[in-house]
């Protein structure tokens, strides 16, 4: 979208602005001949493939199936509580909480992980080690493609498919 924006700014810096007619009758004579020189006008014409690599590059249309594009799968797992009221709602409570696992494992692999260490050394001995994880960020498009319930476990297994172009944008750093 900047591209094109930027495009436009060139052109019309080129093109430059064409004085209006009415503003010239109401001045006097020796300014309307100043004015009524009309700038040359430049046309640029544009090849196709130009144009069509504009719109791939700047993701104006659906994704052409020939474009490259990068998978990322997880398996997310989930337990259900023992203090259920029915068996439907150890389901469901499993399958929320195998679908946020997968959601936190595809997170980590797009955003990375945070780590935080603290260790407390009290007369040159280790009175406590803590570590931390946390993982931040947002998903968004994933597909469940299978899933399965077995001996209270349920398992899923999430897809995200996103551009190469767009992920290198995004999160190649």
């Amino acid at each position: 979208m900047k591209k094109i924006f930027m495009m436009l700014i060139v052109a019309g810096i080129f093109v430059g602005c064409v004085p209006s007619t009415n503003r010239v009758a109401g001045k006097n004579a020796s300014n309307a001949s100043v004015n009524s020189q009309t700038p040359e006008i430049i046309v640029q014409k544009v090849d196709k493939d130009d144009v069509r690599d504009i719109i791939k590059q700047e993701k104006m249309l659906a994704p052409d199936t020939t474009d490259s594009e990068l998978s990322f799968t997880a398996v997310g797992e989930g337990i259900a509580p023992m203090n259920t009221v029915s068996t439907a709602q150890a389901l469901a409570l499993a399958k929320r909480a195998a679908i946020t696992d997968a959601y936190r494992q595809l997170a980590s692999k797009l955003y990375g992980v945070k780590v935080n260490g603290k260790d407390t050394v009290k007369d040159a001995m280790l009175r406590s080690s803590t570590i931390t994880a946390q993982v931040n960020g947002l998903i968004k498009n994933a597909s469940i493609i299978d899933e399965n319930f077995n001996q209270g476990l349920y398992r899923v297994n999430v897809e995200l498919k996103i551009d190469a172009d767009k992920w290198k944008e995004l999160f190649a750093y």
